[in-house]
């Protein structure tokens, strides 16, 4: 049976001195879990409006060093399966020790519509009328420079602010739009973060805008060393070619040539496009560590 404390109080499941004394919702003697060492920390941008909330995960001994960054988009259902599969990695060596950070739209979840919208206006690098969620949501399409502006200056400053962290070891992970977005964020600008993890990225967006801007940066020389993973599930049916896409990216990027450019990317069998993010984080996270 689920609902409300209101409603279980009246129905007697949860005594009232009970709820009193343990400062917080219980149901039937339950309590809500917590991610352990995880807060959340809301604002709203001065450059687009939004109400975002940033989910933070920093490990035991946090405050002791500097750390890396990680910084993954659409929060709702990435940042638990990050934070404690990182987590998990790290102790065993074979990831490193970072901070995770989540972007999530303030009271979205779990509004399919909001999901849609929000992904739309901020993930997508240019506006066009066709494709993605359909034309409702495309007409807010096209918001990529301006969200990257907001991670720039308002969500990277803040968690500096908090944290010991080292501004030049920061990872962006997006999936599928969002993979649309980290591509276009190193593509833009390649120095705001040293490794990008795509997952599944909707790189046929915009009748595959991504590929034309790559080929006009591939003579462009990186200033930094800078890694790249692409992760594709072999079972993804879109009504796009995800595995053919990503590969042909991966291999532009190999094709420059750039000795601080490292791309690597993988097909993941029995995977689909559902399914492949866990996989795909794990599995980048590792080959960033080596």
């Amino acid at each position: 049976m689920r609902g409300t404390r209101r409603s279980l109080l009246a129905a007697g499941l949860v005594g009232a001195s009970e709820a009193r004394a343990s400062g917080g919702i219980e149901y039937g003697g339950m309590q809500p879990y917590q991610l352990p060492h995880a807060s959340v920390l809301p604002f709203v941008s001065a450059i687009n409006g939004v109400a975002y909330s940033l989910y933070i995960h920093a490990p035991i001994g946090a405050a002791a060093s500097p750390l890396r960054v990680i910084l993954t988009l659409d929060a709702d259902y990435s940042f638990a399966v990050c934070a404690n599969h990182l987590e998990h990695l790290a102790d065993r060596q074979q990831a490193e020790h970072s901070i995770v950070v989540s972007i999530a739209c303030t009271g979205a979840y779990p509004d399919r519509r909001s999901y849609a919208l929000n992904r739309t206006r901020d993930y997508t690098p240019v506006r066009v009328a066709e494709g993605g969620y359909g034309p409702e949501f495309q007409a807010h399409s096209g918001g990529a420079p301006t969200f990257l502006r907001v991670i720039e200056e308002e969500i990277l400053p803040r968690i500096d602010a908090r944290h010991q962290t080292i501004p030049s070891a920061r990872t962006l992970v997006g999936h599928s739009f969002g993979g649309l977005f980290a591509a276009y964020a190193f593509e833009t600008r390649p120095d705001l973060f040293d490794q990008y993890l795509l997952v599944s990225p909707s790189l046929w967006y915009a009748d595959n805008w991504i590929f034309a801007r790559e080929r006009e940066n591939v003579a462009t020389r990186l200033a930094r060393p800078t890694k790249t993973f692409l992760g594709v599930g072999a079972l993804e049916q879109t009504g796009h070619d995800m595995v053919g896409a990503a590969s042909e990216l991966a291999a532009l990027l190999q094709g420059r040539g750039d000795p601080n450019l490292l791309a690597e990317s993988r097909v993941f069998a029995d995977e689909t496009h559902a399914s492949i993010f866990p996989v795909a984080f794990s599995s980048g996270m590792r080959h960033f560590h080596r």
